[in-house]
């Protein structure tokens, strides 16, 4: 029998989810497609119908925790609100998904994999350049309207997004307890003030 759509994306998932628990388990590189099938009750053959390496299946954990496409999802009016409010908004998204557990668990994996497997690094990057091409087409806009001051809009983006990351690091990994002090609503607000400050015209 064929495998439907719902069929075939259910194992995908399930694929997925067990990658992600072996991964966090042994770590990426001692991880094998044997231990992943296991964990997901399949065969290690079927593992191959759905990725084709194990790169692929860190990167479509990555993926199906972006928040990317709750940012491409916004409807069109959406994208005319004030940059105040659309900064809040983004950031108070991106502060949340990160800050889940699934997100942390995927840094705790990722991250010593990019240090010693330089070539995992750009497995996250496709994530990371869709939400700055998002935030940076919006700030453009926005400078383009004369709403905001003509600056480098893909770079404000990558900073507001980078300061946000090195946050969540900071709160979630390294339990630092100054950046704990915060309620996501402070450094919402503190990160949205400081940002419009640079950006306000003259």
């Amino acid at each position: 029998m064929a495998r439907t759509p719902k069929v075939v994306e259910d194992r995908r998932e399930q694929i997925v989810e067990a990658a992600v628990r072996i991964f966090a388990q042994k770590g990426f590189d001692k991880a094998t497609n044997n231990d992943i099938a296991q964990e997901a009750g399949i065969t290690a053959g079927l593992i191959y119908h759905y990725f084709k390496s194990k790169e692929e299946l860190l990167k479509a954990a990555l993926e199906g925790n972006s928040p990317e496409p709750l940012l491409r999802s916004f409807p069109s009016p959406m994208l005319d609100v004030p940059p105040e409010e659309m900064l809040r908004f983004v950031a108070m998204q991106l502060l949340t998904a990160a800050e889940s557990e699934r997100f942390v668990q995927l840094i705790r994996i990722y991250l010593p994999e990019m240090i010693h497997n330089p070539g995992i690094a750009p497995l996250g990057l496709p994530m990371i350049h869709e939400v700055v091409k998002f935030l940076g087409d919006y700030l453009a806009n926005r400078m383009e309207s004369g709403e905001l001051r003509r600056t480098d809009a893909r770079l404000t983006a990558q900073i507001f997004l980078g300061s946000i990351m090195d946050l969540v690091l900071m709160r979630r990994i390294a339990h630092d307890s100054i950046a704990l002090e915060y309620s996501r609503e402070q450094i919402v607000d503190h990160l949205v003030q400081t940002t419009l400050y640079g950006l306000m015209p003259d």
